[in-house]
């Protein structure tokens, strides 16, 4: 999600000793054409192949495999700002691997969480990055943590968003550490120092730009934007504004760019799509 939330998820390696089970070619070659159309930034091509995939994996009634097409298929229609499709997705994948009794399904609430945040659902986002918050894998933590992180960022909920911080401030990993300076910031904000908030905002939509995240660098944009308004400067504030707006227009207007699962999903990578 250069991508939100969704994190470096990586499939075991086939041994070289011990012969698995002979693989659906028709499950592979979809999986790899959606990752490669998903990775030039066309999600609405990855679409079609991991919808396939998941096809090809409830033929095969192969548990892992309909949780990595599902997960995909998620994430792509996120990244087609299409949220509600994305819980349609997740909520499917869900029953699936209920049904087969899969339990592995951590990442699947990190996206669901992305997706609630997309749709403002803040309440129902938090709880399901909280389950995510539980799983073993660092990677799902901390994009977890992110993602609550913004949900009481837009409450307003200090204590909580203080907690994310925190839990997010240790890591060395370069997507955390953009996830952990961007909840910095909205943290100074809350604390009233928003000269601290602006400069934390500003260095950070670079940093996102760079880092081909434009969700990312319009939720920053507009951060910064709230830390001149708090300073008084209208002008300023409302430059920043116009600028995060002219970035999402596009996006909206049929030019999808890669961006956060979470919320760029999110997901740095918040996912490696498989």
């Amino acid at each position: 999600m250069k991508r939100m939330i969704l994190l470096c998820l990586v499939m075991a390696s086939c041994s070289s000793v011990t012969k698995g089970p002979d693989p659906d070619q028709a499950y592979e070659n979809a999986m790899d054409t959606g990752r490669s159309a998903f990775e030039l930034g066309h999600p609405d091509q990855s679409e079609s192949q991991y919808r396939a995939a998941m096809d090809r994996a409830l033929i095969r009634d192969d548990a892992a495999q309909i949780h990595d097409a599902g997960f995909n298929l998620a994430t792509a229609l996120l990244e087609e700002n299409k949220p509600a499709d994305a819980l349609t997705a997740l909520d499917r994948t869900g029953k699936a691997l209920k049904l087969r009794q899969y339990s592995q399904t951590s990442d699947l609430e990190l996206v669901r969480s992305a997706a609630l945040y997309r749709q403002h659902d803040l309440t129902g986002s938090e709880a399901s990055a909280l389950v995510a918050l539980q799983s073993p894998d660092v990677g799902i933590r901390n994009r977890a943590a992110y993602l609550a992180g913004l949900g009481a960022s837009d409450q307003g909920d200090t204590a909580q968003l203080t907690r994310m911080e925190a839990l997010l401030a240790p890591s060395k990993e370069p997507a955390a550490m953009l996830d952990h300076q961007d909840l910095a910031a909205r943290l100074a904000l809350l604390n009233h120092a928003p000269a601290l908030a602006l400069e934390q905002a500003m260095s950070l939509t670079q940093k996102r730009r760079d880092a081909q995240d434009y969700e990312g660098m319009r939720r920053a944009l507009l951060v910064a934007a709230q830390a001149a308004e708090a300073q008084g400067d209208m002008n300023t504030a409302a430059a920043l504004r116009q600028q995060e707006l002219s970035s999402r227009s596009v996006q909206q207007t049929g030019h999808v760019e890669r961006a956060s699962i979470t919320v760029s999903a999110v997901s740095a990578p918040a996912a490696a799509i498989r």
